[in-house]
């Protein structure tokens, strides 16, 4: 008889086996057990069907009602939609950006395309819900779409180089302040900060402008402001002021002498002012510095009671033949002497400012023998032109040839026309006479003065020497050699050509005034031949009729009219051993000039019909 016990089972023992039978079944699982798997199981078939609706509805095309900057892009195709936006975004996105400095008015364009700005229309498109197997993506669909923001392209580089363009107009240099002296007396200019334009500051403005709010497809894009700051000058005020104290001021306060030889000589604070400057060293401070030669140049006359003048030898025409005038060595103060000495007195006071010298041999910068090695032996070209008379001519040509005759270039100098006549003004010697202006004569001082031009340029073409500058008048004068003449203009244009000669030349000219008969003015070129010179010029092209004016005005005169024509003249130059070295054109096109009557218009005059 089995044993029976009383006591109980505890929580998680075996339950006893007796009395049941081994293949009895288990008891079902509570529902509570199963209640996870099942909702698992329905939330996934929910899912699936939500995705293959959303598929259904916006898995091919792009879901309706999307936009990127206004293009409407719903209902496409990504490879449309693509499409699209490459056809209709630049007409959004590619306006110009006005940016303009900080405290300035002028305004730049930053155009995007060239700067480095744009959409990244492949990124955007897929940005854009729908046409999609990825389920975020369908899901989103599933809830509409309206603007999508575009997605940005910048490229760095280009946009970078676009601001530093504008800055190289735009920025400011900064100015140091300077000191420099006039008549003996000190001068001074101010400081001023420079601007340059930040540059990575400016480009993320820039980018703000375009993909920020308010956006490239608000247009017009807003007007961005550069980023700026401020530089400073090397030499500031205070620089400027300690310079002035520390040496300006006292350099000026009184002549110093000199002492050569038992001799002196007292130079004139506007002497040394006129060979004075203060130039900033490597360290960015103000330093005197004074240039001999200008010092010796300025104080001539005063070192002239020192020592013995000396001068360069010469070359003249007399008698048709080239003359020498022997050069002379000179007993003086050599320049950079003469600087050493003074510089360091001039802060001094009272019989301190005294500079002591030796006097020293000064050798001519042109000597005998050099000027007899220059060739200048035969006339290589010359040429003549004749003038109508007038008094005006008379003087102004007259005046113009007497300070260009004898004028000796050596090998590698230019003859410049304006450096040797000057300006021409009461002043200078010039008289008032017809000039031309717009293609009109008017009156001012040198009138005739491009007579000499024209003969002077003829005769150094003719030569073969190298042209530097030279342009011809305007309008067309039957006086001058057609498309080989040339005009001046003082501050405007020059006259001005090399000697490219191994040998010296000598400008000489020859001049015989206008009366009862025309004047005429003639240039000779001396030197050794070196150039074969072949010149020529092309028929006359596109002729131009000329105009009449008519003029009530006080100040009228009548002119002429002429043609208007277009022509190119033409040089060849070979040098003695037959090599071509200059083969030149220059076209030219002259403007035809107006005929000028003095007084009113005939058809103007004419009765109206019915008056």
């Amino acid at each position: 008889m089995p044993c029976v016990t009383d006591q109980p089972t505890r929580l998680g023992d075996a339950p006893p086996d007796e009395g049941v039978p081994e293949d009895a079944a288990s008891p079902p699982r509570p529902f509570w057990r199963r209640r996870p798997a099942i909702v698992a199981g329905a939330v996934l078939v929910v899912s699936v069907v939500l995705y293959v609706a959303a598929y259904l509805v916006a898995g091919h095309d792009l879901v309706r009602g999307a936009t990127v900057l206004g293009v409407p892009v719903g209902g496409l195709t990504r490879a449309e939609a693509e499409a699209k936006l490459a056809a209709d975004l630049p007409a959004v996105v590619d306006a110009p950006i006005a940016v303009r400095v900080t405290d300035g008015e002028e305004t730049f364009n930053i155009v995007p395309p060239e700067s480095g700005l744009g959409i990244d229309i492949e990124a955007t498109v897929e940005a854009v819900p729908g046409a999609s197997a990825n389920p975020f993506s369908l899901v989103r669909a599933l809830f509409g779409a309206g603007a999508v923001d575009p997605v940005p392209s910048v490229d760095r580089v280009a946009l970078g180089a676009a601001i530093t363009a504008i800055a190289e107009q735009a920025d400011i240099e900064p100015v140091n302040g300077s000191v420099a002296f006039a008549d003996g007396a000190v001068v001074t200019s101010p400081a001023a900060l420079g601007r340059m334009v930040d540059v990575a500051a400016s480009a993320e403005a820039i980018e703000t402008t375009y993909f920020g709010a308010p956006g490239p497809h608000e247009l017009p894009l807003p007007t961005t402001s550069l980023a700026t700051r401020e530089v400073e000058p090397a030499i500031t005020d205070a620089d400027v002021e300690e310079a002035v104290d520390g040496f300006a001021e006292p350099a000026m306060s009184g002549p110093v002498t000199v002492t050569a030889g038992g001799r002196t000589a007292i130079l004139e604070p506007a002497m040394i002012g006129a060979a004075l400057t203060m130039v900033p060293d490597e360290n960015g401070v103000l330093v005197p510095a004074l240039d001999g030669a200008a010092l010796v140049a300025a104080a001539a006359d005063a070192l002239g009671e020192i020592g013995r003048g000396g001068h360069d030898a010469t070359i003249t025409i007399a008698n048709g033949r080239p003359v020498i005038s022997p050069s002379q060595s000179g007993l003086g103060v050599p320049p950079d002497a003469l600087a050493a000495a003074v510089l360091p007195v001039l802060t001094a006071s009272g019989d301190d400012r005294t500079a002591e010298l030796e006097l020293t041999e000064v050798e001519p910068e042109l000597t005998t023998e050099e000027a007899s090695d220059l060739g200048v032996t035969e006339v290589v070209s010359q040429f003549t032109t004749r003038f109508p008379h007038a008094s005006y001519r008379n003087t102004n040509i007259g005046l113009a040839l007497s300070r260009i005759d004898n004028t000796l270039l050596l090998p590698g100098e230019v003859f410049s026309l304006n450096d040797l006549v000057g300006e021409r003004n009461a002043a200078n010697g010039f008289a008032v006479g017809w000039t031309i202006d717009g293609g009109r004569l008017k009156k001012d001082y040198g009138g005739g003065v491009s007579q000499v031009a024209t003969t002077t340029y003829h005769a150094a073409f003719q030569a073969g020497l190298e042209d530097v500058y030279h342009q011809p008048h305007s309008i067309y004068f039957d006086r001058y050699p057609v498309a080989q003449e040339a005009t001046v203009s003082w501050g405007n244009f020059d006259m001005s050509f090399k000697n490219d000669t191994p040998y010296g030349v000598l400008v000489d000219t020859a001049f015989s005034p206008s009366g009862n008969a025309p004047g005429t003015v003639t240039v000779r070129i001396w030197s050794t031949e070196h150039f074969r010179v072949e010149t020529s010029v092309s028929d006359r092209s596109n002729v131009t009729s000329t105009d009449t004016i008519y003029d009530t005005s006080p100040e009228c005169e009548p002119q002429q009219g002429w043609e208007g024509f277009s022509i190119t003249s033409y040089r060849k130059v070979w040098t003695p051993d037959g090599k071509l070295v200059k083969d030149e054109a220059y076209p030219w096109t002259y403007k035809p000039n107006p005929s000028v009557i003095c007084g009113p218009d005939p058809a103007e005059r004419q009765p109206k019909p019915g008056g």
